[in-house]
């Protein structure tokens, strides 16, 4: 499939394609490395992503895109099919770990989703500053109602929430910019095509690690038990030097697109 888009009216129109791995198989290698590019090292580390990976890229080859400018991937989005209450009260606190484990569960049990949730959306390095993160939202929102789903449901981690870890989420995603938009750049690109802003999963991701393996993944040292910044978390993690410890439990923030069929 091809789309056309242009980023401003008198901006020089990008053209793009978008493969699935199913359909292009030979893009994974490439798409994997991508989609790793943006992330800090402690982030690679979720157990429950970490397990439950190999079979979502196998289960749902044809939810993973690939936003293609020549031969080059401008963009990736990691999404799974699952099925979700209508009442989105009930979306749980646990975010990302929630859906991985729910959509593979769901799958082998024959369950027929009615909606997609997002894993993630990473532009590659070269194509950012291109508007690609809002084009990637459009393409999932529009592979959702190709396959006939009626929601598009995402744990969104907010862009630049890690600059403020001391802010609780709670307050962060109130903060407005001069328009009267979300201040934090990724929840305006979900509110300006018309995602609404649910709640918040406070443990979305639930990271642990001992002392040594924090120390390798942050570059840091961590001399005494307490909480620590570091760079990209969105809240402090965690050290216990007794128990050999560290631990991160990443807050994002539920937003849901309802997908005309």
């Amino acid at each position: 499939m091809s789309s056309r888009y242009s980023s401003t009216p008198s901006a020089t129109t990008v053209t793009y394609r978008v493969a699935t791995l199913s359909e292009q198989p030979d893009l994974l290698a490439q798409h994997q490395t991508t989609g790793g590019s943006a992330w800090p090292e402690f982030m690679l580390h979720d157990p429950v992503a970490v397990t439950n990976w190999g079979k979502m890229m196998s289960y749902f080859a044809g939810d993973q895109l690939s936003l293609l400018v020549g031969d080059k991937i401008a963009a990736v989005v990691n999404m799974v099919p699952l099925k979700v209450d209508a009442d989105f009260g009930k979306l749980p606190d646990t975010g990302v770990d929630w859906g991985v484990e729910k959509s593979v569960s769901d799958h082998e049990a024959g369950i027929r989703p009615n909606a997609l949730m997002g894993l993630q959306v990473v532009v590659a390095k070269e194509f950012r500053g291109k508007k690609f993160s809002g084009i990637a939202t459009r393409e999932v929102i529009a592979h959702a109602r190709r396959h006939k789903l009626e929601f598009v449901v995402l744990p969104v981690r907010p862009n630049e929430k890690h600059r403020y870890p001391l802010i609780p989420m709670a307050d962060y995603i109130h903060w407005k910019n001069p328009e009267g938009l979300p201040f934090d750049s990724w929840l305006r690109v979900h509110k300006r095509l018309g995602g609404d802003m649910i709640s918040i999963c406070h443990k979305s991701m639930i990271i642990p690690g001992t002392v040594s393996e924090w120390g390798d993944w942050t570059g840091q040292s961590f001399p005494g038990s307490g909480r620590y910044i570091v760079p990209f978390a969105l809240n402090p993690i965690d050290i216990d030097l007794e128990r050999d410890r560290g631990l991160y439990v990443e807050p994002n923030v539920w937003v849901v697109h309802h997908v005309a069929v």
